[in-house]
C-alpha cells in the first residue's frame, strides 16, 4: 500500500515514466513498476551503471550523500560532478521530474 503523492518521472530518450511514490528512490520505483534498469552492483552505490543526467526537477529530488558522492568521483571522476549526474540506485524522488537513462526498459 503507498502512502502520500506519486510522482511522475519521465526517462529520456525512451519517454516511458515512473510514478514513485513519495522519497522512494528513483531505481527501487523502477523495479517495483516491472521496469529493467542497467546497473551492476544491486543498488549498493559502488558501481555507477545506474547513473542518470537530470534534465529538469532538480529541485525535487534527494541531495546527493557521502557514498553517491564517492561512487561518482571514484568511478566517473571529478568531472562528473560538475554534471547534474546522479545514481538512480541513491534518487530519493518528492516531486515530478525528466532524466536521461539510455538502455531501461519496460517490463510489458
Amino acid at each position: 500500500m503507498i502512502f502520500g503523492p506519486l510522482h511522475t518521472v519521465t526517462i529520456e530518450p525512451s519517454g516511458l515514466t515512473i510514478e514513485v511514490p513519495n522519497g522512494e528512490r528513483l531505481m527501487q520505483a523502477a523495479r517495483e513498476a516491472g521496469f529493467w534498469w542497467p546497473n551492476q552492483c544491486d543498488m549498493q552505490c559502488r558501481c555507477t551503471g545506474c547513473f542518470v543526467t537530470v534534465v529538469s526537477g532538480v529541485d525535487h529530488l534527494s541531495e546527493m550523500g557521502r557514498a553517491e558522492e564517492e561512487a561518482l568521483l571514484n568511478q566517473r571522476g571529478r568531472r562528473a560532478l560538475e554534471n547534474p549526474v546522479r545514481l538512480a540506485c541513491q534518487l530519493g524522488v518528492y516531486g515530478d521530474a525528466t532524466v536521461r537513462k539510455t538502455g531501461v526498459r519496460s517490463g510489458e
